[in-house]
């Protein structure tokens, strides 16, 4: 968290907020619950995260026309301008984070990584999170 931190400063975003940014990005209009399943955060964290982006701009907010009490998230144009300015750091985060292994094993550290919390039942199954919605709420608002 503290690499993430130190390269995305500048941009004044968290790791959960950075998460659900990049969820919305390729599942947009899931509801709230969905999009905290998705990043691994509980209803009330996922809710402050959303509340804040809301308020910053990030995100947009959409009444369901089938259920007005879900609503409905996507980015918004600063949303989406957010996700290209801050590519870089996240890249360079990342690089920092795997600096510590040669090149050649860092697939190999990030394959094993994925069965570890596999074999913990800690990977997220974005199919069963979709699944779960009603088919309106997959949509593109």
């Amino acid at each position: 968290m503290a690499v993430f931190l130190d390269e995305c400063r500048e941009f004044s975003l968290t790791q959960s907020q950075y998460g659900c940014l990049r969820a919305l990005e390729g599942y947009p209009g899931i509801d709230q619950i969905a999009l905290g399943r998705l990043v691994g955060l509980d209803r009330s964290t996922a809710g402050m995260v959303i509340k804040t982006l809301s308020e910053r701009g990030l995100i947009e907010r959409v009444v369901n026309r089938r259920d007005k009490r879900r609503m409905r998230l996507k980015l918004s144009a600063a949303g989406k301008r957010l996700l290209i300015e801050i590519a870089p750091a996240t890249a360079r985060a990342q690089e920092r984070v795997l600096r510590g292994l040669p090149r050649e094993s860092r697939a190999v550290f990030l394959d094993v990584l994925k069965k570890f919390l596999a074999g913990h039942d800690a990977l997220i199954d974005v199919d069963e999170v979709l699944a779960s919605l009603p088919a309106p709420d997959r949509e593109e608002p």
